[in-house]
C-alpha cells in the first residue's frame, strides 16, 4: 500500500425520523338515561414511548368528559377513561433510539347501540425520534492530499420536566361545573447557562351550571414557567419545547352571603424541550494522492436546526359556519371548548397561517331543552418569517358568538407561536481506496496549460502535486485561472 489514510470519527446525537401516526380509540358509556348528548371533552395524554426494530411503540391515556341531557331534559355529566396503545413505523428505528411523542385529538364522535353510548376519538401522535449518529470522515495521511472545509453538523439535544401549579379566581354563583378544557402554548425558551425556562400561556375554558339551571362559560388565560435542568444549555443554543398539561382539577367553593364561588385550578405540565445546535467540523470534502489514482467515497448527512420562534397575537373575525343546525327556535346559550386548527403554507406572497377555530355552540329551546352544534370561523393571514420548515400552535381565548340577521358572526383573539427550521445537508469523504500507479514523469520542467477559471486545488488534483508546491513554483499566478496563463512544474532529477 503506497497510502496510508487516516480517518476521525464525529458522534453526536441527531433527529433520525419525524412519524405520523393516527389510533382510534372507543369507550363505551351506559346510554339509558342519556337523552341527548351536548358536548364531549377528549384530552390524550402519553404515559410511554419505547422504541423497537422499525417501529415506536407508544401509549397513552385518553379522558373523556360528557355532558348531556336526561330523559328529564335534566343536564347531567359524566367521565370517563381508557388505555391506548399503537405504533408508529419507521424503518431506520432501532432499540438504541428514544422517542417523544405528542397527541393531538382530531375528530369525536359518537353512536348508540343498544344501551351503550359508544365514543370514538382519532388521536393524532408527532412522534420524534433520536438517536446516537457517527460521521467518519477522511483526516488526511500519508501520500494523501486533502481539501478541507467547516461542515455544520446538527445536533439535537432532548431534556424533559414536569411542573404544578394552582390559580383560583372568583366567579358569579356556580351551582355545577360541568367540564374544562385546558390548552397550552409555548411563547418563549430561554437558554441560560445549563437551565432552560419554558414560559407561555395555558387557555383554560370553564362550563358552569348555574342556580337558575342555566348554563354560561368562564375563560382565563393563565401563564406558566417551568425550569429544567440542561448541561447543554448554553451560548446561543436555541431551543423549543412541547408542554401537555397533564392532569387538570377544578373544584368550587360557594358563598352563600356574598353569591360568589371561587374556582381552584390545579394542573400538572410536563415539557419536551429540544436544543438545536450547530457544530461546524472540518471534514475532508475531496482528495487525491500523489502517487496513485484513488476512488473516493462521500457519505452524506441532513439534519434540520431551529433559527427563530416567532409569537404573534391576531384578533381574527367574520361570519362563521355552523354544522348540523337543529330546526325550529333556538337561543344561543353559551360557547365552549374553544380550540384552533392551525397550518403553515407557502404561497406566492410568501408564508401564510390559515386553519380555523372551532368550537362548540350550546342551544336552548322555547321548551327548555337544548341541542348542540360546531362551529367553524376560517381565517389566514401572512406571517413575516422567514426559514425551509414551520410548525405552528396556537390557543384561543376571547371568543365571542352572536346571531344576526340569521346569520351567526364570531371574533376571538389568537395567540399563536411559530417555530422556524433551517435544512441542512453536508458531504464529506468517508473513505479511499488505492487505485493504479500514476504515470511517472522524468521531465525536470513541465509546462501545464490549465482551463480559464480553475481553482488551485483543480490545478494541484490533475497535475499531483499539493497545492502549497504549485503555488511555490508559480509565485505570481493568481487563482481562479485566466484564459492563456501557463503553470510550471520543476522536478528535482536525481
Amino acid at each position: 500500500m503506497l497510502m496510508q489514510p487516516q480517518f476521525e470519527t464525529y458522534r453526536y446525537t441527531g433527529e433520525i425520523d419525524c412519524l405520523h401516526s393516527q389510533s382510534m380509540v372507543e369507550c363505551r358509556l351506559p346510554g339509558s338515561e342519556i337523552g341527548g348528548v351536548l358536548a364531549v371533552q377528549a384530552n390524550a395524554v402519553p404515559t410511554e414511548c419505547v422504541c423497537a426494530d422499525g417501529e415506536v411503540r407508544y401509549g397513552g391515556k385518553l379522558l373523556l368528559c360528557v355532558v348531556y341531557e336526561d330523559i328529564d331534559k335534566k343536564i347531567c355529566r359524566m367521565e370517563r377513561g381508557a388505555e391506548f396503545f399503537h405504533k408508529a413505523e419507521g424503518k431506520d428505528v432501532s432499540p438504541a433510539c428514544f422517542a417523544k411523542v405528542g397527541f393531538r385529538v382530531e375528530n369525536v364522535t359518537y353512536r348508540r347501540e343498544g344501551s351503550g353510548l359508544y365514543i370514538s376519538v382519532v388521536v393524532d401522535a408527532l412522534v420524534n425520534v433520536y438517536g446516537g449518529r457517527q460521521i467518519e470522515y477522511l483526516l488526511g495521511g500519508e501520500n494523501v492530499v486533502t481539501r478541507t472545509k467547516k461542515v455544520d453538523v446538527c445536533k439535537t439535544v432532548c431534556v424533559s420536566g414536569e411542573t404544578e401549579a394552582e390559580d383560583e379566581f372568583d366567579t358569579d354563583y356556580v351551582g355545577d361545573i360541568l367540564l374544562h378544557s385546558e390548552n397550552a402554548v409555548v411563547q418563549r425558551v430561554g437558554v441560560n447557562a445549563g437551565v432552560l425556562n419554558v414560559e407561555g400561556e395555558i387557555s383554560l375554558n370553564v362550563c358552569v351550571l348555574k342556580s337558575d339551571e342555566s348554563v354560561c362559560s368562564y375563560e382565563r388565560l393563565l401563564p406558566f414557567a417551568i425550569e429544567i435542568p440542561c448541561e447543554e444549555a448554553f451560548g446561543n443554543t436555541q431551543a423549543s419545547a412541547r408542554v401537555c398539561v397533564k392532569e387538570a382539577r377544578l373544584t368550587c367553593g360557594v358563598d352563600e352571603e356574598k353569591g360568589k364561588s371561587k374556582i381552584v385550578f390545579s394542573y400538572a405540565l410536563a415539557a419536551d424541550c429540544f436544543l438545536s445546535c450547530v457544530e461546524g467540523i472540518e471534514m475532508a470534502d475531496d482528495a487525491f494522492s500523489p502517487l496513485v489514482n484513488v476512488r473516493l467515497e462521500k457519505g452524506k448527512g441532513e439534519g434540520r436546526y431551529l433559527v427563530n420562534t416567532i409569537k404573534r397575537t391576531e384578533r381574527i373575525g367574520g361570519e362563521a359556519a355552523l354544522s348540523a343546525l337543529p330546526e325550529g327556535e333556538y337561543v344561543l346559550e353559551t360557547a365552549i371548548l374553544p380550540r384552533a386548527e392551525l397550518n403553515c403554507k407557502r404561497t406566492e406572497a410568501g408564508v401564510e397561517a390559515e386553519g380555523a377555530v372551532l368550537a362548540e355552540l350550546l342551544l336552548r329551546g322555547a321548551d327548555g331543552g337544548r341541542k348542540r352544534c360546531e362551529l367553524s370561523l376560517p381565517f389566514a393571514f401572512p406571517l413575516d418569517v422567514a426559514g425551509d420548515a414551520f410548525e405552528i400552535d396556537g390557543v384561543v381565548c376571547g371568543l365571542n358568538v352572536r346571531r344576526k340577521n340569521g346569520e351567526t358572526e364570531a371574533d376571538a383573539t389568537l395567540k399563536i407561536c411559530v417555530k422556524c427550521y433551517q435544512n441542512c445537508v453536508w458531504e464529506y469523504v468517508k473513505d479511499v481506496e488505492e487505485g493504479e500507479k500514476r504515470a511517472a514523469n522524468d521531465s525536470a520542467v513541465t509546462i501545464f496549460l490549465p482551463r480559464a477559471g480553475e481553482t488551485l486545488w483543480d490545478v494541484a488534483k490533475r497535475l499531483g502535486i499539493a497545492p502549497q508546491d504549485v503555488e511555490r513554483n508559480n509565485p505570481n499566478l493568481t487563482f481562479p485561472i485566466k484564459e492563456g496563463e501557463r503553470i510550471f512544474v520543476y522536478r528535482q532529477i536525481r
